[in-house]
């Protein structure tokens, strides 16, 4: 035989050979546009998550996505220790928790999808149309307790906090207490919607939500625009009061704004990798700005962000 010959029947050896043993194998009953999966999500971004769901869905009949809501910080624990394979979260994974995947080798995705703001709300009866950040600061830590002293009513401060495993609470923590401890008595409210319900409903209140909740009816309610005086020089926003509208929130010059994220750890050839593909892609992401968020994998126009926005 020919070393040539030889080459070319071992060649179609090894092919007939694989052949036989993917023919062996089962077929594959999930793929990228087909199966079932469990999502865990914030409830904060609830909305959005929900016309994604349906939008998959109706694209891809054979998939399945059933959608559960709940704070960040319960969404990560279950992916770490429940059969959870995908969560949506409202803010990205803190280094105590990054510390935990390390730990049991947990090798999670990444992926950033949208930019959100935190819309600060007040009853419509109330005068109040904006605020500064520091007087949001001196509010939460205790030191201001009544509207007048912030250029409303002489009546008390009702403050509504969402729970304090959700992202929207670890946020204004954050970006207006600066990593301090709140301070002022406040309510506790379990979700979004409730708090949209109370702050319409108690005329000295003052609440929080994403602006994905701010497409839902918000009747009697004030979205308040902010100042920022310790914005950076270069933004040329000092003494200015910005609404949280998605081309404020892309200039940065509302200042309280936020990730929002998906962690993965499913295979690329799974329903659940099909339906993170679509969020991210052109179609998924024209749901972020519908929704009042800023699409965070592709290309945007001030212009569509603008008239889509919006308006408090």
């Amino acid at each position: 035989m020919k070393p040539k010959n030889k080459y070319i029947y071992l060649f179609l050896g090894w092919t007939l050979l694989f052949v036989s043993i993917q023919g062996c194998l089962p077929e594959r009953t999930e793929t990228p546009t087909k199966g079932r999966i469990t999502v865990v999500a914030a409830e904060s971004v609830e909305p959005l998550m929900q016309q994604e769901k349906e939008k998959f869905e109706g694209i891809y009949t054979g998939a399945h996505i059933e959608m559960l809501f709940s704070s960040s910080r319960e969404a990560i624990a279950r992916f770490f220790n429940d059969s959870i394979r995908i969560i949506v979260t409202s803010r990205p994974m803190n280094k105590e928790e990054r510390s935990v995947a390390e730990k049991f080798k947990i090798d999670l995705q990444e992926f950033k999808i949208a930019i959100d703001g935190i819309a600060f709300l007040v009853n419509a009866d109330n005068p109040i149309l904006q605020i500064r950040t520091t007087q949001l600061d001196s509010i939460y830590a205790g030191l201001i307790t009544r509207w007048n002293q912030v250029g409303g009513k002489n009546v008390p401060i009702d403050l509504f906090l969402p729970d304090q495993n959700s992202g929207n609470f670890e946020i204004v923590r954050m970006k207006i207490l600066k990593e301090k401890k709140y301070q002022a008595p406040a309510n506790t409210i379990k979700s979004s919607e409730e708090m949209l319900k109370i702050v319409s409903s108690h005329p000295n209140a003052l609440g929080i939500v994403g602006l994905n909740w701010l497409s839902q009816k918000k009747d009697n309610v004030t979205v308040l625009k902010l100042s920022d005086p310790n914005a950076p020089d270069s933004l040329g926003t000092k003494g200015l009061y910005f609404a949280p509208l998605q081309a404020h929130v892309y200039r940065n010059y509302y200042p309280v704004t936020r990730d929002v994220f998906i962690y993965s750890r499913v295979d690329m050839y799974s329903v659940g990798a099909g339906f993170i593909s679509f969020i991210t892609s052109a179609p998924g992401q024209q749901l972020v700005v519908y929704n009042g968020l800023v699409p965070a994998t592709m290309p945007i126009r001030l212009v569509e962000l603008s008239n889509k926005g919006l308006q408090p």
